[in-house]
């Protein structure tokens, strides 16, 4: 039995998924350990994946290389694209999930992944070898020895699982808490944090009453998640919209006292973006209703995930409450809804690449990082991977800047920022959101995947292809002249101002109130042979090519001084230039660059601008 590897991974979630696939594909001796290999890629929560700016995440993943997005693709049975009625910039692709076909994928995914062993067991302990690298105990008395270390142990780490006051221990039901791991991380002098999570009732789909709720379809045309995506996607299937009463709060405020949140049982703070049913209730009592959203969680089952329906109050508070919502009158409830309160490690202990500062070469991905979501997850095992395996070839980290990728954003903003909540990514935490959108994430991030080893020769040349066409669009568009004799009566019945004189058609896109297909039907211009992807990129480029163009010069500017490294052996106390305090604090956090440095509190500009000076000098030396 093989027990020496380059990469180990703990944890088969979505976010150990993608760090043990990125590991194995470039090259490492790669082993993913399990609690169930059953459970790798089980979605715990709600059955989809993306969302606005959850979905940009799934495609910067893709991008780079990474499963979920091809996967997603694969087992989706419902895809709409979030906020088409507002600009490109926010769109996000969200797809529902055949949650066992998802599951099924993601593992024979792994299994046939060079390089990559999976071993079912639990991690009881590790130790640092005088080599640097990992002992570690596994249940079973098993005993592996790895150059590396990705613990992805999402909500499992000191786990307790609450309905009503009773608590029992467990990261998911059915399966138990890691609790050994718990002490190990604490007895090494981690800083810790409790969270809370929490998960809806789920229903027998039989017993629901469908002419009581509104119907939601998915999208006529859906775009896939990744690029690799050839063959069509299919719609199987629909979600249903209906709302709580004040009935229903009623019910709900009877186990307030009863509640584990409320009585102080659960310490955790949870999401506040995403709180339970009762949380909404108390926090917003003077609302009269609470959208719900019934979601299948798959075609070969017979489970509805009741989405906003979150709650830890006893059964049968939840159940009384169940029945006073439309549609849900007579319904069989197959589980309740539940609450995890678990560890997560203080992410600021770590580098942006997710490394552990005090512990080289050893990582955190995921929830175990204080973050929500699968696909935030998925974002960090993916750079962890990355990282570690070029940490076992002793090359250079692998950073994304916040200009690059919403993958970026996360990894600077969960290293950088102080985090007493469950993180969740929002277009709005990126500041650069009109360059980062979902439909340009080839164009961002295709090219270092490449680099890197993770996206194939054909794929990269696929896309070489399709920007060369949309090239081609845009050129088509500026050269077919807009004249006000037949282009006026088109601006002014969207409501748009009248041309004065002739301009290339292409220029017309700036205006919100001319989407492409409008344009080009009326130009009498054939697109049959154009997908709607190519499409959305001409239009989007277009679109936002001002704003980008002031977007792209803000961007330059900060990046030519933030990528600036700082060797790991940087001898801050002997940097004369900086303050006393942040010579301490800079020797303390070992910031990878400029960028990062200059995010700690007490490093002030003129410190940044003498830290500048040092390397600099040191260069020249």
């Amino acid at each position: 039995m093989k027990n020496m590897y380059e990469v180990v991974v703990i944890g088969g979630g979505h976010a150990g998924i993608e760090a043990a696939h990125a590991a194995a594909r470039l090259g490492c001796s790669a082993a993913m350990v399990t609690l169930d290999l059953e459970a790798i890629g089980r979605m715990s929560c709600n059955p989809a994946i993306g969302g606005v700016a959850k979905g940009q995440l799934v495609r910067d993943i893709d991008a780079l290389g990474g499963l979920m997005g091809v996967v997603a693709d694969q087992a989706g049975i419902q895809f709409r694209m979030l906020n088409r009625s507002k600009g490109p910039a926010v769109w996000g692709p969200r797809a529902q999930m055949d949650m066992e076909e998802y599951a099924a994928l993601m593992r024979r995914a792994l299994e046939s992944t060079p390089n990559l062993e999976l071993i079912s067991g639990e991690l009881l302990d590790f130790e640092r070898r005088k080599d640097g690298g990992f002992k570690l105990h596994l249940s079973g008395e098993r005993i592996l020895i790895s150059r590396t270390l990705i613990i992805t142990s999402g909500t499992f780490l000191g786990a307790v699982m609450y309905t009503g006051l009773q608590g029992t221990a467990g990261g998911r039901i059915g399966e138990p808490a890691a609790q050994e791991l718990a002490r190990t991380l604490k007895g090494m002098g981690l800083k810790t944090r409790r969270l809370k999570t929490g998960t809806p009732a789920r229903l027998k789909a039989g017993s629901l009453q469908y002419d009581e709720v509104e119907v939601q379809e998915g999208d006529m045309e859906p775009f896939p998640f990744s690029f690799r995506t050839q063959g069509p996607l299919r719609n199987r299937a629909v979600c249903w919209i209906t709302r709580t009463s004040s009935e229903t709060h009623q019910i709900l405020r009877t186990g307030f006292d009863q509640s584990p949140m409320f009585t102080g049982a659960i310490e955790g703070v949870g999401p506040r973006y995403c709180p339970s049913i009762e949380d909404k209730v108390a926090r917003f009592a003077d609302r009269e209703s609470h959208q719900l959203f019934l979601e299948p969680e798959g075609l070969g089952n017979d489970r509805i995930y009741v989405n906003g329906f979150s709650s830890s109050l006893p059964r049968e508070v939840q159940d009384a409450a169940l029945r006073t919502i439309p549609g849900l009158r007579h319904c069989e409830v197959l589980r309740y809804g539940y609450a995890v309160e678990y560890d997560s490690v203080d992410a600021s202990q770590l580098h942006p690449t997710f490394e552990c500062r005090e512990i080289p070469g050893l990582y955190f991905a995921g929830q175990v990082n204080g973050t929500s979501g699968y696909e935030e997850a998925a974002a960090q095992g993916l750079l962890a991977g990355i990282n570690a395996a070029l940490n076992v070839k002793q090359r250079e980290p692998f950073l994304l800047s916040r200009a690059e990728s919403y993958i970026g954003v996360l990894a600077d903003d969960l290293v950088n920022l102080e985090i007493e909540e469950p993180y969740r990514m929002f277009t709005s935490r990126a500041e650069y959101r009109l360059h980062l959108r979902q439909d340009n994430a080839e164009e961002r991030l295709l090219e270092k995947g490449h680099v890197l080893g993770l996206v194939e020769d054909a794929v990269l040349s696929r896309y070489h292809i399709q920007r060369d066409r949309v090239e081609e669009m845009k050129k088509r568009l500026f050269e077919t002249k807009a004249v006000p004799e037949s282009i006026n009566p088109f601006l002014e019945a969207r409501g748009g101002r009248g041309l004065s004189g002739s301009e290339p058609a292409l220029s017309l896109l700036r205006r919100p109130e001319v989407p492409l297909p409008d344009l080009l039907e009326h130009l009498g211009v054939d697109v049959s042979g154009w997908t709607s992807a190519e499409l959305v990129a001409v239009e989007a480029n277009e679109r936002y090519r001002g704003f980008q163009e002031r977007q792209r010069r803000e961007i330059e500017r900060n990046q030519r001084l933030s990528d600036l490294r700082i060797p790991q052996n940087f001898d801050y106390k002997a940097a004369h230039a900086l303050s006393v305090e942040a010579r301490q604090k800079l020797d303390v956090k070992r910031p990878l660059t400029v960028g990062q440095a200059q995010k700690i509190a007490g490093v002030t500009p003129a410190d940044v601008s003498g830290l500048i000076f040092h390397l600099q000098h040191r260069h020249a030396a």
